[in-house]
């Protein structure tokens, strides 16, 4: 059962309140944004961006605390700034960024104690000597729902999984 949203919504979305999973919800799916909203709406618990052309995730705004859950999968995101990945895990619980074009990940992932739960699967990501420390981190990583997955784009191990090439390259 949904029921309006009580704020006014971000322009061009829909905004509902689903009480069968009780959670307040933007909907901005397959709305051609080009860019992550900067004024979400204080009490969002779930931002749903699915089905756009964002290729950047530079937010510049604080997240309301509010939002638990983000989904961008299938919206072309090449790639995510530190300070952008660092305002989601601070209080998000779920990020889904699955099948999008992210051909690394920001290196502040090994760092974190985040326990949000990430969806990273179905990028072509660059497995080389740069990324290895990726490749030890989703050894470690528990918050990683779909690892298996997560294979190489380009690079020495194309169609390879990530998480289990462990050849090493050595560099005289």
């Amino acid at each position: 059962m949904f029921s309006a949203f009580p704020v006014p919504c971000l322009e061009g979305c829909d905004c509902f309140y689903s009480a069968d999973v009780e959670v307040n919800t933007v909907n901005c799916s397959n709305r051609n944004l080009t860019s992550f909203p900067q004024n979400i709406i204080p009490k969002t618990e779930q931002l749903v961006l699915t089905g756009n052309d964002i290729k950047m995730i530079d937010y510049q705004n604080t997240l309301p605390k509010s939002v638990e859950r983000i989904d961008l999968q299938r919206s072309h995101i090449q790639s995510i700034s530190d300070k952008a990945l660092q305002a989601f895990l601070s209080n998000v619980k779920s990020l889904k960024l699955s099948r999008n074009k992210l051909r690394k990940l920001p290196s502040l992932l090994q760092v974190t104690n985040s326990t949000t739960q990430l969806w990273l699967s179905d990028n072509p990501y660059d497995c080389n000597c740069d990324m290895m420390w990726m490749r030890d981190w989703l050894l470690n990583a528990t918050n990683v729902l779909n690892k298996e997955n997560m294979t190489c784009g380009s690079g020495k191990w194309k169609g390879e999984l990530c998480k289990f090439h462990t050849r090493v390259a050595v560099v005289l």
